[in-house]
C-alpha cells in the first residue's frame, strides 16, 4: 500500500512539473523558429508621408507591399495564439514626427522625396533581423508589443540628409540614429506609447526572419 502511494506520488509530481516544463520548452522552441517572408516582399517599398492633419507616430515612412504585415501577423498568431490587434498605420517609421523641428512643415514635401530618391531609398533591399517583442506592465497586466527589426543603410543616409536639411530650414538638429522597426501586433491599440523604441537585439528578438527561396 505504501509503494503504491509512492508511486502516484511521484505520478502526481511528474503530471505537475514535468508536463508543464515540456509544454514550455516546446512553446518556447515554437516561438524561436523563423519567420518565413518572401524575397520579392523585401524590395519596392513606397514612400510615404504623414497627413500634417492627423496625428501620428511617424513623419515620414515605408509602406510594405500589400498582405505583408498580414503574412507576418498571422504567423505570430499561431505560435502565440493570444488576442492582439495591429496598428492602423501600415508603415515601417522613417522619421519621427517628432524629429521634424518646427512640425512636419519644417522642410517641404517635396524636399523629403527628393532627399529620398538621392538616398535610394525606394530602390532599397531591406533587410530584416528578427521578430522583436517589448513587454510592460500596466494598470495590473502586462501589455506587449510585435514588431520587425530591419537594417536598411539607405534609411541611414536619407536621415542624414534630411537632418541637414532640417538644420537648414529650421535651425533644429541633425538626426539621431533611429531603431527601424515595423509594428506587427500588440495587445492594445495604443501602439504610439511605444515610441521612440529602442531595441535591445539581444533580449528583444524573439526568432530570426527567414527569406524564402525564390
Amino acid at each position: 500500500m505504501r509503494k503504491q502511494t509512492l508511486v502516484k506520488l511521484v505520478l502526481v509530481l511528474i503530471v505537475l512539473i514535468v508536463v508543464p516544463w515540456l509544454f514550455m520548452r516546446t512553446l518556447q522552441n515554437t516561438i524561436a523558429e523563423p519567420y518565413a517572408v518572401a524575397p520579392e516582399a523585401l524590395s519596392g517599398w513606397t514612400l510615404v508621408l504623414a497627413d500634417p492633419t492627423r496625428p501620428a507616430v511617424w513623419a515620414v515612412g515605408l509602406q510594405p507591399p500589400a498582405l505583408f504585415r498580414a503574412g507576418l501577423f498571422d504567423q505570430l498568431f499561431d505560435r502565440t495564439m493570444a488576442s492582439m490587434t495591429s496598428p492602423v498605420d501600415d508603415v515601417l517609421p522613417i522619421v519621427l514626427g517628432r524629429e521634424l523641428s518646427g512640425g512636419p512643415g519644417a522642410v517641404s514635401p517635396d524636399a523629403i522625396r527628393r532627399a529620398a530618391d538621392e538616398a535610394g531609398l525606394e530602390r532599397a533591399r531591406l533587410q530584416p533581423v528578427c521578430m522583436a517583442v517589448k513587454r510592460e506592465t500596466f494598470a495590473g497586466r502586462t501589455r506587449e508589443f510585435h514588431f520587425v527589426v530591419f537594417d536598411i543603410p539607405e534609411a541611414a543616409a536619407f536621415r542624414r540628409r534630411l537632418g541637414e536639411l532640417v538644420e537648414d530650414s529650421a535651425g533644429g538638429n541633425a538626426l539621431a540614429d533611429l531603431d527601424l522597426i515595423l509594428p506587427i501586433a500588440g495587445s492594445d491599440a495604443a501602439f504610439g506609447g511605444w515610441w521612440p523604441v529602442i531595441v535591445d537585439r539581444g533580449t528583444d528578438c524573439q526568432a530570426p526572419i527567414g527569406v524564402l527561396n525564390p
